[in-house]
């Protein structure tokens, strides 16, 4: 699990995409890697597995969905994610979720 909870409080604390793809690097296909904080778009979502995520944790904004309208707003915001993350598939070139690889964005260092 990468988070880095607090980090919208301390503001030296590296965002969870800045260290990414060294964990990646690190644990290897030995375990899983699931990421969160700073998740709110499908472009989001495809940035963190191309960085090495096997999947997203997105909290805030789910709550605040529920909180503000209930399961129509939880599956709007579902739904809108899914089609940000087929749009950004779609226009890099990925068919599957397999697809997606650090080559399809721009990393500097």
């Amino acid at each position: 699990m990468v988070s880095n909870h607090g980090g919208r409080v301390l503001d030296y604390t590296p965002a969870t995409c800045e260290v990414l793809s060294e964990i990646r690097q690190a644990v290897g296909n030995k375990m899983k890697i699931l990421v969160d904080g700073g998740i709110r778009t499908g472009a989001d979502v495809f940035k963190a597995l191309a960085l090495g995520a096997d999947a997203v944790l997105i909290g805030r904004p789910y709550a605040i969905m529920a909180i503000g309208n209930g399961a129509d707003a939880v599956q709007m915001y579902t739904e809108k994610l899914i089609n940000e993350l087929k749009d950004v598939m779609l226009m890099t070139g990925c068919s599957t979720l397999h697809d997606i690889t650090i080559d399809k964005i721009c990393v500097t260092k």
